[in-house]
């Protein structure tokens, strides 16, 4: 390889430690890099450095506009919370979590427990089942809960670890779309659509009333013509959009969230408030937990066991989407309906519409 003239830069030596440092902190201020580079050893100037810095930096890419739509690339994802009053005028407040196809259209959602990192993965990998595959890129409208620091324009620059592992492992892409005011632009909020165009004009009896009714509301949209995809119906264009979808590689109940523990003093593992035994051999070691959503594994050094999953609240858990069973021809297979009075399991709605 030919070199150019002169001497080389004292700053080459130290292009893996500025990389290093931007893969785990991209908005890092180059002064701040320079900083820690002097106090790793470095002693060279300051121009040749911020160009090293310059050149490796990972510059941020446009987000993608509402008319960037390509079939199989974007799902947006987002939580939302809805106050309703049920016709005992008991009052509650509903929480639910929607996704949509940009290029189609399809929505699918589900009223869920609650907001938390375990509850995102598991519904985002049931509404993958549903729309009968894995789009290239997840967009989210706010950072939490899959974020645990954003920045002030609310990109992230830490992500949480059992999310990003789990991200991993559905194979998808995540962004986050946190823009404010204008340019937001319409639609980007799934929450607030879902609330206008859903809850704000449906009354309900209960939780699993709301949850048959929401099944029964996006039956009836994704299979009629919408404005917003020149008159086609969502549920017609999906059978387009799922050739460029990729396969879904595990069920939600096959999604485990990992998570690091230390082996405490007693030979347990504590987690969400409830004690898992280890060997003796394993106390103060450091190891990972597998979290399913009926078992947990455990992994410390060479040591390894596996429990059942105790729960400090009702079990929580997606209800299975068998891709396959999305059937073109209409036929719908309908999930089960929660019953007792614990939160509702993820019932995601498999929509087609006829040809």
């Amino acid at each position: 390889m030919k070199r150019g003239v002169g001497r080389p830069s004292k700053a080459q030596p130290f292009k893996a430690f500025v990389v290093d440092l931007l893969l785990k902190e991209p908005n890092l201020r180059s002064l701040e890099i320079v900083a820690r580079a002097r106090a790793a050893g470095y002693d060279g100037g300051k121009s040749a450095l911020y160009s090293l810095i310059a050149g490796v930096r990972p510059r941020r890419t446009r987000p993608l506009s509402e008319h960037d739509r390509v079939p199989g690339e974007i799902a947006r994802h987002g939580f939302g919370q809805v106050d309703v009053r049920y016709r005992d005028g008991i009052e509650r407040t509903l929480t639910f979590f929607v996704s949509r196809l940009e290029y189609s259209r399809f929505v699918a959602a589900s009223i869920v427990p609650d907001q938390s990192v375990e509850t995102c993965v598991r519904t985002l990998a049931a509404h993958h089942g549903v729309m009968g595959g894995v789009p290239l890129l997840a967009a989210f409208d706010r950072p939490r809960p899959i974020g645990v620091r954003a920045d002030d324009d609310g990109q992230v620059t830490e992500w949480d670890q059992g999310f990003a592992y789990a991200s991993l492992e559905l194979g998808v892409g995540v962004e986050v779309r946190a823009r404010r005011g204008a340019e937001r632009g319409p639609g980007t909020n799934l929450g607030n659509w879902l609330k206008l165009a859903f809850f704000k004009s449906a009354t309900f009896v209960d939780e699993a009333d709301a949850a048959q009714q929401l099944e029964e509301w996006l039956r009836d949209y994704n299979s009629q013509p919408q404005n917003e995809v020149a008159g086609k119906a969502p549920a017609i264009l999906l059978a387009e959009e799922r050739q460029r979808l990729r396969p879904l590689k595990l069920q939600p109940r096959d999604l485990a969230l990992r998570v690091p523990v230390l082996v405490g003093p007693r030979a347990a593992v504590i987690y969400d408030g409830q004690s898992y035994a280890m060997p003796p051999e394993a106390v103060g070691l450091i190891g990972v937990l597998r979290l399913y959503p009926d078992r947990v594994d455990i992994a410390a050094g060479r040591y390894e066991t596996s429990h059942p999953r105790r729960r400090s609240s009702t079990p929580y858990v997606a209800t299975e989407v068998d891709a396959a069973a999305i059937d073109p021809s209409g036929a719908t297979p309908r999930p089960r309906r929660a019953t007792g009075s614990g939160p509702i399991p993820i019932s995601p709605t498999i929509i087609t519409g006829s040809a």
